[in-house]
């Protein structure tokens, strides 16, 4: 009986293990890479980077983790990486990036704007 019972708890602590692993880490890790994978696109380097914060987020219609982060060489702008699983069709799959002006706050979407700035969104190179 005793045998039966170490299996039955080493399963439901098992099964609890993999649960939280794939609701709460799994989803931080693939938006860490993914967002990474972007940034290397667009020729970011870990030295450029001022500040990152990262939270949880909804923008539109996409649950997903947003990443909002400065650069020490173009300190005007606040770049801001969504990544979700809801996102399919973009160039570097489910990343968005959405590019603020912090001097008004109102977001870069003309393509001229954002020609402009140090680190465009890698589909302005297409």
């Amino acid at each position: 009986m005793k045998k039966y019972l170490a299996i039955l708890l080493v399963l439901i602590i098992g099964f609890t293990g993999f649960f939280v692993y794939d609701n709460y880490f799994k989803p931080w890790n693939e938006a860490e890479e993914r967002i990474n994978k972007y940034m290397v696109e667009q020729g970011v380097s870990k030295d450029d980077i001022s500040k990152i914060t990262k939270e949880k987020a909804k923008i539109a219609s996409y649950d997903g983790i947003l990443y909002k982060v400065s650069y020490k060489d173009d300190p005007q702008y606040e770049y801001q990486y969504l990544y979700s699983d809801d996102i399919h069709a973009l160039y570097i799959n489910k990343v968005m990036l959405q590019i603020y002006d912090l001097s008004d706050g109102h977001e870069l979407i003309d393509r001229e704007e954002l020609k402009n700035v140090k680190y465009p969104p890698i589909y302005l190179d297409k």
